[in-house]
């Protein structure tokens, strides 16, 4: 036994043999014995067949992303193996099926550990899924967790099913388990029974922070790897008063949400960048008519198609140049399931007082990919929905109609509900004047009508001034000041802060800035970035968009970028790997 402070463990399969349920029931295990996790789905595109895997990161303090190669390596197949074993660290176990896998080209210093999986699941089933079981089971024993933690959750995942299963599937956890103890043990963490860690990958997280902000309509075409959100929200639909609205296509959904908040209601829409490339030209009418809205991309990679089940940063150049023309828009990019949840109830804030949409990048790493141990209170939300009024003073009035878009000094003009007595006006999605009322047709070129659309136009635009002032500065993980400075976005900033750690373990002088809040920039990044150490930009896409995005608003050049896009998260050895070829340039 060696008592460590983290640890890994990855199982692999084919697709249809269970692989994410019972990662995710060793997630539970882990966070019932008071163990920090992050997760990820390794998974593929297909029903059954392929290959697939589900990693855990496992910690005594809190673990951001993949961590260092593999301590445990569960193989139900040859091709995991083939594909994983030479990530196994020295000192580490590997357990494998004996009746379809070969212990071929095994690193030294790498234990093995084979058992007849299959063979002892069909003792309790006439289908060989148990197989997993029994494995978790051998798993559990080797990392010295108590038996009475992963019956007490085998139970729990099966509780809706027939009595028998959950009792069979406990008896072939303890004949793994028994296999275990037989072996000599690998490595542990400490465990805690009395501390019980909850989890939640940012999609779900993000429909809480939903909830919590008052959404009350919520609209979707399924689309991997945003579709947990709406399958979350139709779950609870009821029990939370929300309304969800599966529609025949990305254009139906945003068009619908934008009728839900005319008519009063938050409203919000999930999807990925391919459905998200639908949805642009309704984002303008959003903006023109300055209704409020959230619409969440959950990033997978692309273009097209591209992967469905695997990750990127590549859709934001899309929203920064998304529709036709200028508008203003709003730009959030939150790190993980525990910003996710405030990220939603900032998003319908900003959104309903400023009358903008706004988008929020999540990505596959950190949606429907991974979850992460929840270590801040979910507060509940102060909602605030701006300038929505039931009743007009005379100024606002000119007998009939109701100045909607009347332009004011903070740039954001009184909103109704549409059947608010005495508040009739038009919204039309041509350039109008402070009613509503159309300057596009027969008045369009004329003197007066010119300037109404430099007015409005101006009005629309000046927005992002006030909200500039709301938009956070980066975190900065690690020291004030370093010599390197790591610049991330999003997801990204979760290996880089295991990478930091390492590095300045080994005397290296780093820290990171992690953005959020991507656009409008808040004023004070540019003198930030000017302040910074040696610029290392890390994303996942290939041309540096983000590093791009920053040139373009401060004038700052971040020239060395570490960019990875072959669909796989990023790992903190390899940004640990590149800042240390950086060091050695540098000295040579």
């Amino acid at each position: 036994m060696t008592r460590v402070e983290d640890l890994t463990v990855r199982l692999g399969a084919a697709a249809g043999d269970g692989i994410q349920s019972a990662g995710e029931i060793l997630a539970r295990i882990l966070s019932r014995s008071g163990i920090y996790i992050y997760t990820y789905n390794g998974n593929q595109s297909v029903v059954r067949g392929g290959h697939v895997w589900f990693h855990i990161h496992a910690g005594n303090k809190p673990v951001y992303s993949m961590g260092y190669g593999l301590d445990y390596l569960i193989a139900f197949t040859q091709q995991t193996i083939e594909e994983h074993a030479d990530e196994v660290n020295s000192g580490g176990v590997i357990i494998y099926d004996t009746s379809n896998v070969k212990p071929l080209n095994i690193p030294k210093g790498v234990r093995t550990v084979p058992a007849e999986l299959v063979n002892i699941a069909l003792k309790y089933d006439k289908y060989p899924i148990m197989k997993n079981t029994v494995a978790l089971g051998i798993l559990a024993s080797l990392m010295g967790i108590d038996f009475k933690i992963v019956e007490e959750t085998i139970r729990t995942q099966f509780g809706k099913k027939k009595e028998d299963v959950a009792q069979r599937n406990v008896q072939a956890a303890m004949e793994g388990y028994q296999i275990g103890s037989k072996q000599e043990r690998g490595k542990e963490l400490s465990y805690d029974y009395s501390k019980r860690l909850p989890f939640l990958h940012s999609n779900y997280s993000f429909a809480l922070g939903a909830v919590a902000a008052g959404c009350r309509f919520y609209a979707a075409y399924p689309m991997t790897p945003a579709s947990p959100i709406v399958h979350w929200l139709a779950n609870h639909a009821e029990k939370l008063g929300i309304t969800v609205f599966l529609a025949e296509d990305e254009i139906s959904a945003i068009n619908a949400i934008i009728g839900a908040s005319y008519a009063g209601a938050r409203a919000m829409a999930g999807t990925s960048g391919g459905g998200f490339a639908l949805m642009q030209e309704a984002m303008g009418e959003a903006a023109m008519t300055e209704t409020p809205i959230v619409v969440v991309d959950v990033m997978r990679a692309g273009p097209s198609t591209g992967l469905p089940t695997k990750t990127g940063q590549g859709d934001l150049n899309m929203m920064l140049g998304l529709s036709q023309d200028d508008f203003p828009r709003v730009i959030f990019a939150p790190i993980n399931a525990n910003d996710a949840y405030s990220t939603a109830i900032r998003s319908f804030d900003i959104s309903d007082r400023y009358q903008v949409p706004v988008i929020v990048l999540m990505d596959f790493a950190i949606g429907d990919g991974a979850y992460i141990t929840i270590t801040e209170d979910f507060k509940p939300a102060e909602i605030n929905r701006g300038k929505l009024v039931y009743q007009a003073s005379g100024d606002l009035m000119n007998g009939t109609w109701f100045k909607r878009y009347q332009i004011t000094e903070d740039a954001v003009s009184p909103r109704s509900i549409p059947g608010t007595p005495g508040l009739m006006y038009v919204a039309k999605t041509d350039e109008h004047d402070e009613f509503g009322h159309d300057v596009s047709d027969v008045l369009a070129g004329l003197k007066s009508a010119l300037k109404t659309r430099e007015q409005m136009y101006e009005k629309r635009m000046r927005k992002l001034e006030y909200i500039k002032k709301e938009m956070r500065l980066p975190n900065i993980f690690g020291p004030s000041k370093a010599d390197i400075t790591l610049i991330t976005w999003g997801s990204s900033a979760n290996p880089a802060r295991e990478a930091i750690d390492r590095l300045r373990g080994r005397g290296v002088s780093v820290n990171s800035y992690e953005f959020t809040d991507i656009y409008p920039l808040n004023q004070d990044v540019e003198s930030m970035l000017k302040q910074a150490g040696r610029m290392v930009d890390i994303e996942v896409n290939y041309t540096g968009q983000f590093a791009n995005f920053l040139r373009r608003e401060t004038g700052v050049m971040i020239k060395d970028r570490m960019l990875k896009y072959n669909g796989e998260p990023i790992y903190p050895a390899e940004i640990e790997k590149f800042i240390s070829k950086l060091l050695v340039k540098e000295v040579s």
